[in-house]
């Protein structure tokens, strides 16, 4: 274990927090550091190393690449994590807060209760990553993408998500709260139940078959008729 990694596990602030619940969906919190453990001065990645129980504040994590690195039990605000690859790696218990992760990449990873709160998100990649109890608020920029990734109990509130790639992206049961979804990409995502009530979805890029399953209001429903219909080569007049 690293350095940077406390020995003390048991002391865990939020473990007892309760969940966040948006529709039928409710995501576990991460289990943070205690409020006592000191701020780093700094965090040095390296390769096929561990890190835990620790609070990183305006630090620069930036340009860098790491493989199968595991980072659990951390809190990260202001921290500009941008264009640093992590392939291969877990994120368990992470709150990351008003960071920058422009342009980071994630590839085929892990991530377990992570929160990202007032983030910075331009052209962030999650890509064929397994992903469980996620919440996502506050978040700016685009386009993210997040293809061929596994999302369980996930949570977007209040997001830029236009022109965001979710294709071949398993959603079934996220929610999608009051977000910017116009021009984002479903092809051949699974979204059984997935809720986008309250969301901006015009213009949003599906096939139909793709869209089944998925929760909408009756606006919604119209302006997706009326979408679709375009797209068929259909003439809509009304009257």
């Amino acid at each position: 274990m690293d350095s940077n990694k406390t020995n003390s596990k048991s002391n865990k602030a939020n473990s007892n927090e309760a969940a966040k619940t948006v529709g039928k969906i409710t995501t576990k919190p991460p289990s943070l550091p205690a409020k006592s453990v000191a701020t780093l001065a700094a965090l040095d990645l390296a390769d096929d190393t561990e890190y835990g129980d620790f609070v990183l504040q305006a630090q620069s994590i930036v340009g860098q690449t790491f493989d199968r690195v595991t980072i659990e039990r951390a809190f990260l605000k202001q921290v500009r994590w941008s264009t640093t690859t992590l392939a291969k790696s877990k994120l368990v218990d992470i709150r990351f807060e008003n960071c920058d992760l422009s342009n980071s990449e994630f590839q085929d990873g892990k991530f377990t209760r992570v929160e990202m709160v007032d983030c910075k998100v331009t052209g962030l990649h999650i890509t064929d990553a397994e992903i469980g109890d996620l919440l996502m608020q506050n978040c700016t920029g685009g386009p993210v993408q997040f293809h061929d990734s596994v999302f369980k109990r996930t949570m977007f509130h209040t997001c830029n998500l236009r022109s965001a790639d979710f294709r071949f992206c398993n959603l079934e049961g996220a929610v999608f709260k009051d977000c910017d979804l116009q021009e984002a990409e479903f092809y051949e995502a699974k979204l059984m139940g997935a809720d986008f009530r309250s969301s901006n979805i015009m213009g949003i890029k599906a096939h139909p078959a793709d869209l089944k399953g998925a929760v909408i209001d009756s606006d919604q429903a119209a302006l997706l008729g009326r979408h679709f219909a375009t797209l068929l080569g259909m003439e809509v007049k009304e009257g």
